[in-house]
């Protein structure tokens, strides 16, 4: 890999937001944490965002989307999604075997710091 050093002019690559307080979460794996910031930034760049009745945000894939995404299996993003579910950072929303779950991504209340 080339590298270079960053200046004031260097322009920043694609990048995806990481929140500060996933530093502070114990019991939850780097992947899962890894997967956790990819949907939050998918809910805040409305690509593939639905909104339910209630006006709450939500994501539908299938889990082999995202373990195209960060090169790893449908069952590690599967168990990423129950790490974070157990924490509560995720829920999960079965609407029938053939459609992928509905997936809102929430934020701890009133926390920001690790």
């Amino acid at each position: 890999m080339n590298t270079d050093y960053i200046t004031s002019s260097t322009p920043l690559p694609s990048h995806i937001l990481y929140p500060r307080f996933l530093l502070g979460i114990e019991g939850v794996r780097l992947t899962a944490k890894e997967v956790y910031a990819i949907m939050l930034n998918m809910v805040l760049d409305e690509s593939g965002v639905h909104t339910d009745q209630q006006g709450r945000k939500y994501l539908a894939f299938f889990n082999k989307d995202i373990a195209e995404i960060i090169d790893r299996t449908p069952s590690t993003v599967a168990q990423s999604l129950r790490e974070l579910e157990a924490v509560g950072l995720v829920e999960k929303k079965l609407i029938s075997r053939s459609d992928p779950y509905h997936i809102y991504v929430k934020l701890p209340a009133g926390r920001d710091k690790p």
